[in-house]
């Protein structure tokens, strides 16, 4: 089963995420932006680059075929699309694949902790929720966790818990009103993230993700400060990286997020990136997120988002 993996699997990314942090470079050397090609026509933009489908234009999407280079130097298959906010442009490997709809997994419990401070579930991401007392093979997860705790180890259980007390009227409400991907559930509000008929593409996700750096999203302010506030996972004198894994084990093949947000002084970035990871071998192998968190943070670095 799809939760059983998952268990079984995250033990692994824990150990890694923490070896990962512990060796992160604190420079403020700024890498300049190389030069990029422009795409032809994708779902979003003409061959002009004018919106095809609104009075709104979208940011051009525009391919850069040198980060191809950072995936294969990595041994994997995806994409990446990042943005400045307010940008004009969109930046991209793959556009095609940029443009395709998957299953978000636990990147996911970005707007899912949205909705449980909105809707009074939880009073703030420091309350914690107890442990509901069965012993799952993640030792992080044994234990009474806030939306603090639990989105940084990436708690299934809580969530799950918390999302049945939202209910499906009020979720389903929230997704819509944030313009989340396809905007359905298509499955049991427990899993509907992992198993169900919800689907975004990178595409949206940066669209999701820019909503959420600007304050343009149907959230008190101080529930999107909140939930910003949980997600940076690096900090140096003048920048930080906030970013979500996800692992969705029911695509074919297996499909890893990471998306997210950086400042680096005045300016801020979002990111979405997916790979697929190798069906053969182990399953604990195959969820490692420090390849996708290396890959993107080549090419952040690449655009000047982060420090070299």
């Amino acid at each position: 089963m799809v939760a059983s993996r998952f268990v079984r699997a995250t033990a692994a990314v824990l150990v890694s995420v923490t070896v990962m942090l512990a060796a992160v470079s604190c420079s403020s050397a700024a890498v300049d932006e190389t030069p990029s090609a422009e795409v032809g026509p994708t779902a979003a933009v003409s061959s002009a680059g004018e919106s095809t489908t609104s009075d709104v234009a979208e940011p051009l999407v525009v391919e850069r075929e040198d980060w191809g280079a950072v995936f294969e130097e990595h041994g994997v298959v995806g994409t990446i699309a990042v943005r400045a906010v307010g940008g004009d442009e969109t930046l991209v490997w793959n556009a095609a694949r940029a443009a395709e709809p998957r299953r978000p997994a636990s990147t996911f419990k970005i707007l899912n902790s949205l909705v449980i401070l909105e809707s009074g579930v939880l009073p703030d991401v420091d309350t914690m929720v107890p442990w509901d007392g069965v012993e799952r093979s993640v030792p992080a997860w044994n234990q009474d966790l806030s939306l603090r705790t639990g989105i940084e180890v990436s708690a299934v259980w809580m969530y799950q818990e918390m999302a049945r007390r939202v209910g499906a009227d009020r979720m389903l409400e929230a997704i819509g009103a944030s313009g989340y991907g396809n905007e359905v559930l298509g499955g049991p509000i427990d899993e509907f993230w992992l198993t169900g008929e919800l689907a975004i593409s990178p595409l949206e996700q940066l669209d999701f993700l820019e909503r959420l750096a600007t304050g343009d999203l149907p959230f008190a302010p101080g529930n999107v400060d909140a939930v910003a506030d949980i997600l940076v996972r690096e900090r140096g004198e003048d920048w930080t990286w906030s970013h979500k894994t996800g692992t969705a084990l029911i695509e074919e093949p297996d499909l890893g997020w990471l998306v997210g947000t950086t400042s680096r002084a005045d300016r801020r970035w979002v990111f979405a990136l997916n790979i697929d990871l190798e069906v053969a071998g182990d399953v604990v192998g195959q969820i490692d997120p420090l390849v996708r968190q290396e890959v993107a943070r080549r090419i952040l670095q690449d655009v000047g988002a982060l420090p070299a």
